[in-house]
């Protein structure tokens, strides 16, 4: 459980730096959502080893659950970055947030499962195992690379 709370807020930082909008935008500061998705478009479809047919038909439905979850995180990012930024926090502050965030978690599973239907028209189970466990290893990867760039910044 903790390792999914771990990846979760993993996953919610890059999600972060996404732009506002992925179709009027392609970058915000030095990153590139479309250069993201290309690159974890590849890696999905290498390591599942997706036909060209599967991988025309997937990789739209992983892209749109993955702005569909972003957009869903966008309020919670929005009133995270405001409560850091408010000096008398109050408990009711906390508790909102709090609240906001188990209901995005509660939307987001409800997405899973929508998104699970929607790959098993297109993939077989075997191959839906992949793409996440491809997904997880993606997303560990990323996460590793900014923080070994972070610390080498730091030096």
């Amino acid at each position: 459980m903790q390792y999914k709370n771990i990846l979760l807020l993993a996953l919610l930082s890059i999600f972060s730096y996404f732009p506002l909008s992925a179709q009027e935008h392609s970058h915000r500061g030095d990153f590139d959502i479309e250069a993201f998705k290309q690159k974890r478009a590849e890696f999905i479809i290498e390591k599942v080893n997706l036909t060209d047919a599967e991988a025309k038909a997937f990789i739209p439905l992983t892209n749109e659950l993955m702005d569909k979850r972003f957009e869903l995180n966008r309020a919670i990012r929005k009133e995270s970055r405001e409560l850091r930024k408010k000096s008398n926090k109050t408990n009711a502050d906390y508790e909102r947030l709090l609240e906001a965030s188990s209901s995005v978690k509660i939307k987001e599973a409800q997405l899973e499962q929508e998104y699970l239907q929607k790959f098993k028209k297109v993939l077989s189970a075997e191959k839906i195992y992949r793409y996440k466990q491809a997904e997880t290893q993606y997303m560990k990867e990323l996460v590793g690379n900014r923080s070994d760039k972070e610390r080498s910044k730091r030096k």
